[in-house]
């Protein structure tokens, strides 16, 4: 078994086990709403906070669903580097969201980790996708 077939299963458990615990986030997001805002804040503040954890959530929960579709399509099964990298973020971003499901940190916690182990691997992985593209194009 090559090395690029060694690390497609933690890879694609990494992204799943991500994908659930953004899940069980939106549905405890007021305490992750509660832990971002002062005590005694207003109507106004609570809705700007909701909307922020939401539009954190909805995008971390999009950029993976993405990753997870080009994983089944099988361009970058085969690339070790994009491998590596994408399960790395993803465990990453699992140990962060289960402190921020379980400690209620404050939606800025959100931010880095949706830029960190979202947007990072989702970057990776159609610049692989793209080199693919234009080698087998190139044929």
């Amino acid at each position: 078994m090559a090395i690029a077939e060694r690390i497609l299963p933690p890879r694609f458990l990494s992204l799943i086990i991500q994908i659930i615990i953004t899940m069980n986030l939106f549905w405890f997001q007021d305490s992750t709403v509660n832990a971002s805002l002062p005590i005694g804040a207003t109507t106004d503040a609570r809705k700007s906070t909701e909307t922020e954890v939401l539009v954190a959530l909805s995008l971390s929960i999009t950029c993976n669903i993405l990753e997870m579709l080009s994983l089944f399509i099988g361009l970058s099964i085969f690339s070790y580097a994009t491998g590596m990298i994408s399960t790395c973020c993803h465990v990453v971003g699992s140990i962060v969201l289960a402190f921020v499901l379980l400690e209620s940190l404050s939606v800025t916690s959100l931010w880095y980790s949706f830029a960190f182990t979202c947007i990072f691997p989702g970057l990776v992985e159609l610049l692989t996708v793209i080199v693919i593209s234009r080698v087998q194009g190139g044929r």
